[in-house]
């Protein structure tokens, strides 16, 4: 087993998930500590800020990478101390950062300076998961659904896993077939953008669905939100801000003037619902057996409510009842995925990203002094003969021609 640390942070931007795993990057892992970090508020605005197109991009890129670097690298080192674990015994940390920008098929962008996390941690970092799959044809994500699969995997019943982040993403795992995912389209990001606008940024969600559960679903309203192009395009395929961003919420708000605040929480709410249950119901006909809830909105009673009303034939199910925590299934995913590429192994699924070819996935950081374990720790296994190990990673210096791990 390896020990590994997770960091994530997600298109909503309130922090960062770290998480201490001990793993072989094939089976469910052993989750040791779990930490929630929050942005503080400056920090977040920053972020925010760039997502949007603007002036300076680059020099506030340039510098909000260096800090939000240093925000990640406290974590995995606070984690560690949570874990009861030094640094030095930790073997790797898988950080996925904080996306700025996801432009499929071109690039997706993040942030949280890998070179950094390394140098504070003194633990090998691997980050930028996601454009090794996208040089191969692929979306760059959902990459998530390998680690779905062996968590949620069941030979007698048809799980759809759904993220409820920012953005949803389900990942449809059959009785028999190859497994099918992609994002469906805003899961709480037009919600936070709501509750930015109305409460003058006092507040960041509708928490727990308070304002939603006040209000009514605006047919009229849904029916234009639906009629976006992005809802028919065939899986996989993947979103974010870019699309479901300020500018669609304004032209919603701008088309349908008279709608009282909580309606547009509720129609919003529902935009989420009936998008992720017409997914499920595309990919695992005629639905689904059950439904994995994951991410924030596993935790908003008007969501789960209205999934459970809208599939009436589908159990719907909290992750946290099968033992995973909601908030932070995804870092637990680039925990694995780290082990993964040091041991050869690749972690995106070509059917749930459009992928040519599997991809070993991220580059490698070396702190300095861990430069001599890893090149010791070389040699204990062959790279799989299906894969190109001459380009499977890049690193500081050299390309490893076998895995770190066996």
């Amino acid at each position: 087993m390896n020990r590994a640390v997770g960091l994530m942070s997600g298109t909503s931007a309130d922090g960062i998930d770290a998480v201490l795993l001990e793993t072989d990057g094939m089976t469910t892992p052993h989750v040791c500590a779990r930490l929630a970090v929050p942005y503080p508020e400056p920090l977040r605005q920053r972020i925010l800020e760039l997502y949007e197109p603007g002036n300076n991009e680059l020099d506030r890129l340039g510098t909000l990478d260096r800090d939000v670097g240093e925000l990640f690298a406290m974590a995995a080192l606070d984690v560690c101390r949570i874990g009861g674990v030094a640094p030095s015994a930790v073997d790797v940390i898988g950080s996925h950062g904080q996306t700025v920008r996801h432009r499929p098929p071109f690039f997706s962008l993040q942030i949280a300076n890998p070179f950094m996390i390394a140098h504070r941690s003194g633990i090998v970092t691997i980050a930028d998961f996601r454009m090794a799959d996208m040089v191969r044809g692929g979306e760059g994500a959902p990459l998530v659904p390998l680690y779905h699969q062996i968590l949620f995997g069941n030979a007698r019943q048809t799980t759809a896993v759904v993220n409820l982040g920012g953005i949803a993403n389900v990942t449809a795992l059959p009785l028999d077939g190859p497994i099918v995912a992609g994002d469906t389209g805003p899961a709480n990001t037009l919600m936070d953008h709501w509750a930015e606008q109305v409460s003058h940024g006092r507040e960041h969600c509708d928490r727990d669905g308070a304002r939603a559960a006040r209000g009514a679903v605006n047919t009229d309203a849904l029916h234009w939100l639906l009629r976006h192009p992005y809802f028919d395009r065939p899986f996989p395929k993947s979103t974010g801000r870019e699309i479901f961003g300020t500018t669609f919420l304004d032209e919603f708000v701008t088309r349908f003037p008279h709608m009282t605040t909580d309606d547009r929480f509720r129609t919003l709410t529902q935009l989420t619902v009936e998008t992720v249950a017409r997914a499920c119901e595309r990919l695992l006909p005629p639905h689904p057996d059950r439904m994995v809830l994951c991410g924030g909105g596993a935790e908003n009673p008007v969501l789960v409510a209205g999934l459970r009303e809208r599939l009436v034939r589908t159990e719907v199910m909290s992750s946290s009842s099968l033992g995973v925590d909601t908030a932070f299934l995804e870092a637990e995913a680039f925990a694995w995925f780290a082990v993964r590429t040091l041991k050869g192994l690749p972690s995106n699924l070509p059917e749930a990203t459009g992928a040519h070819t599997p991809a070993i996935l991220g580059s490698i950081h070396l702190p300095g002094p861990g430069y001599q374990l890893l090149k010791e720790k070389r040699g204990l296994g062959d790279c799989p003969q299906d894969f190109d190990c001459k380009n499977k990673v890049n690193t500081l210096g050299a390309i490893p021609q076998t895995p770190f791990f066996s």
